[in-house]
């Protein structure tokens, strides 16, 4: 896909005034043994289809709950979770996690691990191979479809998750910092596979990240939250940086500089919070 197919699907998604997701005024607490804990506070957050949010903050501030109340997992104390417009209560195929561990199963090969999820919702026996093998080709790993999961890099495991999902044509992914055990080469390559796989389906994306680069290469908007409790601090949009992107692109760098001093005081909180006192020179991945 060139840079004009996805540049495309970046307007065609501005145009809509639509939510697709939407969090009004939502708080989140957890109790660890006496203490009781805030994880978000007031969330308000609107996401258009097919737009690619990206959150970044410091461990504990409540990234990973977010998109535990989107998919159904958790529930909000207080607020409203409405995707489409319906209140979320349950877990269901209209938003998919994906998380660090691609969570495949290792006594299926590559196409069985795809047509388990389509299985699951249902789709007939006749219809499950063309359609797992029509994605597995959009992750280029169609060579690989009889392959066991051992057998396998941990970037193809990944790409495999990533097939299985939309196989199953969800209109949200939820993606929990996928890329982050993999090595910096193979991250680069998915970066550049995912926004082509984005700008392709049209599907909405939320992103949890702790890499700014990441996030201002990949996102439409990048939403920096607060340390415990997570508040949304400030939202930049990346939507004037032409697509696809690189995770080197100079033009990115002016606003990953911004973004990462927005985020280093956040960073020294939870620093703080853990080892009792703030580290100047706490490092930000950025």
């Amino acid at each position: 896909m060139t840079s004009v197919d996805v540049n495309n699907r970046v307007k065609e998604k501005t145009l809509s005034t639509v939510s697709r997701l939407s969090l009004q005024q939502v708080s989140k607490g957890f109790k660890s043994g006496n203490t009781n804990l805030t994880a978000l506070e007031n969330i308000n957050l609107e996401v258009k289809p097919g737009e690619f949010v990206c959150l970044v903050g410091p461990s504990g501030c409540g990234k990973s709950t977010i998109l535990n109340l989107v998919s159904g997992l958790e529930h909000a104390d207080s607020g409203k979770v409405l995707v489409n417009g319906q209140a979320v209560v349950a877990p269901g195929p209209d938003r998919l996690f994906l998380f660090q561990e691609p969570a495949l199963f290792p006594w299926l090969n590559v196409i069985s691990n795809i047509e388990f999820g389509l299985k699951s919702i249902g789709v007939p026996k006749s219809e499950r191979r063309e359609r797992a093998m029509k994605y597995l080709t959009m992750v280029h790993l169609q060579k690989f479809a009889d392959f066991r999961v051992h057998q396998l890099s941990g970037g193809m495991r990944q790409r495999v998750a990533i097939a299985r999902a939309l196989a199953i044509d969800p209109e949200v992914l939820l993606m929990d910092e996928p890329f982050t055990a993999l090595d910096a080469q193979t991250r680069d390559i998915l970066h550049q596979e995912l926004q082509q796989l984005w700008a392709a389906t049209g599907k909405t994306i939320i992103f949890v990240t702790h890499n700014v680069r990441e996030a201002v290469t990949l996102g439409d908007r990048v939403i920096i939250f607060t340390y415990r409790p997570g508040r949304i601090k400030r939202e930049f949009s990346t939507t004037h940086l032409s697509r696809p992107r690189h995770i080197e692109d100079q033009a990115a760098l002016s606003l990953v500089r911004e973004i990462t001093a927005e985020l280093r005081s956040e960073v020294q909180l939870a620093v703080a919070a853990e080892y009792g006192e703030a580290y100047e020179d706490e490092q930000i991945a950025v």
